[in-house]
């Protein structure tokens, strides 16, 4: 069969790749060696590193083991599960599944990536997590394996790597496969995870479905990059995103050199179809996460839930940054509890106790000033029956927006460096 960058470059002749450096080569990339198939066990109190994060069960990780897709390609794995599972437990897996590097390894890190770990302590995690996914020391104790992938070609994994569409679906698909048929696992599989690896779930969602898939938790993830990202309003917005994405990536060929794409096909065409995700084709129970904190997601967030076809999803709105969230200790036995009713089958409540929609607000005083409160607020939909849709008008005059439409026609100006100038957005982190 063919390859992937074969595939593309047939639909697309014009498609750009970047070459990568190796993992041993990139200067930035955590890089711990390649040992297929090595059975490692950690032993109830492990830790990577002093002051991390304990596993509290006696566990088992297996490295570098060969994920074989449909064409040929093999894509590396890190699996963790509880120890018992060597004998005759079987437990549901929880993929994570990203090009960002399998086990603490890629250049995006909770370090580097915003001020004082955006919140979180050293030891609120184990180092053996995968950027933006769930920590096998929190998830051993909980009774399910997870599964971190180095996605088709990141890292040792073979391969290019592709931003979404069609490929990677296909890439999950087989993964979610190849892990419910291993020995320890109960044939459940359920997927989890913030951005990449949110988008990564609905992806693969909206385009197939396997009996093994129980459930998804997409904290935080778009459907729609040209508009959400690349494009967003019409325009260049934030190219620097993916920019700094593509030198965080290390493998042995080349990367799908997204900015460039903009820059050649700035216009939404038959390219930016096929990374669209038609999030109406989704069936599967979802926990979602959505917030209104970095904007990145938050319109993916919001149109997937109100989209999916699914009667059984259910979203949180919640009011920290999302990689602080993914491993709250409150955030996670929620998770579990959704999972421990759609991968374990256990009727714990999750329906009945759960509202359909959580939101968290900003409180606000009579007089319209802001206050330091957040009202947690429960509703049975979004959006909400009870909202009023009202029109806002610009004025030229007080440049700001007003509620009654001005008497006459005006202009504004604004001084810009440049015609290449894009829009941004900033995240600003209260320490």
């Amino acid at each position: 069969m063919a390859t992937t960058s074969g595939r593309l470059r047939e639909q697309f002749p014009d498609l750009l790749w970047k070459k990568l450096p190796s993992p041993e080569e990139h200067s930035a990339y955590t890089w711990h060696g390649f040992e297929p198939n090595k059975k490692v066990l950690l032993e109830k109190g492990h830790t990577r590193w002093p002051g991390r994060l304990p596993f509290s069960v006696d566990s088992i990780m297996e490295r570098d083991v060969a994920v074989p897709m449909r064409d040929g390609i093999k894509i590396y794995a890190d699996i963790f599960r509880p120890a018992n599972t060597d004998v005759d437990e079987k437990v549901p897996a929880i993929l994570a599944f990203s090009p960002y590097g399998k086990t603490g390894t890629g250049v995006p890190n909770y370090d580097i990536m915003g001020p004082h770990r955006i919140g979180l302590k050293l030891e609120d995690t184990s180092g053996y997590e995968k950027f933006e996914g769930p920590d096998p020391a929190t998830w051993m104790q909980y009774g399910y394996a997870i599964i971190n992938v180095d996605a088709r070609g990141a890292g040792k994994s073979e391969g290019d790597v592709v931003f979404y569409g069609p490929q990677e679906a296909e890439d999950v698909y087989d993964t979610i496969d190849y892990i419910s048929k291993q020995s320890w696992c109960s044939g459940s599989v359920g997927m989890a995870g913030n951005s990449w690896l949110a988008i990564s779930q609905i992806n693969f969602a909206s385009r197939h479905e396997h009996p093994a898939l129980k459930a998804l938790a997409p904290w935080e993830g778009r459907h729609d990059v040209y508009r959400d990202t690349l494009g967003r309003g019409g325009r260049k917005h934030n190219p620097g995103l993916h920019r700094f994405l593509l030198s965080g990536f290390a493998g042995a060929n080349s990367v799908e050199n997204m900015p460039e794409m903009f820059a050649k096909r700035p216009f939404f065409d038959d390219y930016w179809e096929s990374k669209y995700i038609h999030t109406e084709n989704i069936n599967v129970p979802m926990y979602l996460l959505a917030s209104f904190s970095s904007q990145l997601h938050t319109r993916g967030s919001f149109h997937t839930f109100r989209t999916a076809k699914t009667s059984e999803k259910w979203l949180r709105v919640h009011r920290y940054q999302e990689w602080y969230d993914l491993y709250r200790p409150e955030a996670n036995a929620d998770l579990k509890k959704f999972y421990d009713r759609f991968l374990k089958g256990i009727q714990n409540g999750w329906e009945t106790d759960t509202p359909p929609v959580r939101l968290s607000l900003l409180g606000f005083e009579a007089d319209g000033s802001l206050t330091k409160s957040i009202e947690e607020r429960p509703e049975q939909e979004w959006p909400l029956a009870r909202q009023q849709l009202k029109t806002l008008y610009l004025d030229s005059t007080l440049k700001q927006l007003v509620w009654e439409k001005p008497a006459i026609e005006g202009s504004t100006t604004h001084l810009a460096e440049g015609l290449t100038d894009s829009s941004v957005s900033n995240s600003h982190i209260a320490i």
